[in-house]
């Protein structure tokens, strides 16, 4: 039995067509943390998962943990020259390729994780995400929670701002965390993520500052023996992707891609939330650290040494304006959330 030329030609498109989509095309994803259960981890994980699931597996997703592709700097570098899709830097290192990220780090501006996620997923959010992507040309998809940053030291607990004197403290590269430090009596040491545990170890510096997951899962709570929960800063992780590949996708990938996103951020947000008292508790009970949760009156004294001199530093570098817009969208989250209760607080 013969088949017509017709028939034989839509034979061979067909076979070419199944072809072509059992060939997956790769998204390459650079991260810090290394694998494991860490919240930054979990997240780019449900990245991948819902992209491949989504996209029948049409795309794939190959994580690199635990900078094997560089610092964060380096990997946003990757990411802006097209050499990477994505990555997961925190706001310091974005900080150094978009100067209003500093915005963020205004130190106890965010009095619960609800109100940063609020603010990050509000008008607020929205705009400064697009200003991201015509000032720098990267596409942040989505931010998310790093966490409430706290100090650790080998020195002394550190109860009381004067605690702070004379403590060489790494901090992210990023001029907002340096003045903080700087404003606390303490001395600022910038210094790339990938280097810290060895800085701390070597006693280039006698702390640092992260919440208790990024502590934990980097490896600072195995050289510090001294952690103080002050929460002085609300850091966030932004999830960077290369423009013009994100534009080569279809309209039906890119909205997976961007779903995927969001569903990173809840994620992080979430197990960040979560892991304030679970990682400390693993710090404590397996690592031996010593560990003190800052009273609410504690976090005030630190609050009136260090918030106005960096509300100013801050203002200098990106302006009355943009520092005005935080400020006013905080309370009127604070507001929606809370009601009466925010306003009798005051």
């Amino acid at each position: 039995m013969f088949i017509t030329r017709a028939a034989a030609i839509a034979c061979l498109l067909g076979s070419v067509a199944l072809s072509s989509a059992s060939i997956a095309a790769e998204i390459k994803f650079g991260i810090g943390v290394a694998e494991g259960d860490y919240p930054e981890y979990n997240a780019v994980l449900r990245f991948k998962e819902y992209v491949e699931f989504k996209t029948n597996g049409e795309l794939t997703v190959r994580l690199f943990p635990g900078n094997q592709l560089g610092g964060e700097r380096e990997m946003l570098e990757q990411v802006q020259q097209g050499s990477l899709e994505l990555t997961l830097p925190a706001d310091g290192a974005m900080a150094g390729f978009y100067p209003p990220m500093q915005v963020w780090s205004i130190p106890y501006i965010f009095e619960s994780a609800p109100i940063a996620w609020e603010v990050m997923t509000g008008p607020f959010g929205d705009a400064m995400r697009q200003d991201i992507l015509e000032v720098t040309g990267m596409r942040a998809l989505a931010f998310s929670q790093n966490g409430f940053r706290s100090f650790t030291n080998n020195t002394r607990p550190i109860i009381n701002p004067e605690d702070m004197a004379g403590l060489k403290i790494r901090t992210m590269e990023s001029p907002v965390y340096m003045e903080m430090v700087n404003s606390l009596g303490a001395t600022a040491v910038p210094i790339s993520g990938a280097e810290v545990v060895m800085a701390l170890r070597q006693g280039v510096v006698d702390g640092q500052e992260n919440p208790p997951a990024v502590v934990y899962s980097g490896g600072h709570g195995e050289v510090q023996q001294y952690y103080t929960l002050n929460e002085h800063t609300f850091g966030l992780h932004v999830i960077v992707a290369n423009n013009d590949w994100f534009e080569s996708l279809s309209p039906g990938h890119q909205q997976i891609i961007q779903d995927a996103a969001a569903l990173a951020a809840w994620t992080e947000n979430l197990e960040k939330t979560e892991g304030d008292w679970l990682y400390s508790r693993r710090l404590q009970e397996e690592l031996g650290m010593e560990i003190h949760v800052s009273s609410p009156e504690e976090k005030a004294a630190f609050r009136d040494v260090v918030q106005e001199p960096v509300l100013q530093f801050v203002r200098g570098n990106v302006g009355d304006e943009l520092v005005d817009e935080l400020l006013a969208e905080v309370e009127a989250v604070k507001a929606r959330l809370y009601g009466s209760a925010a306003a009798s607080a005051e």
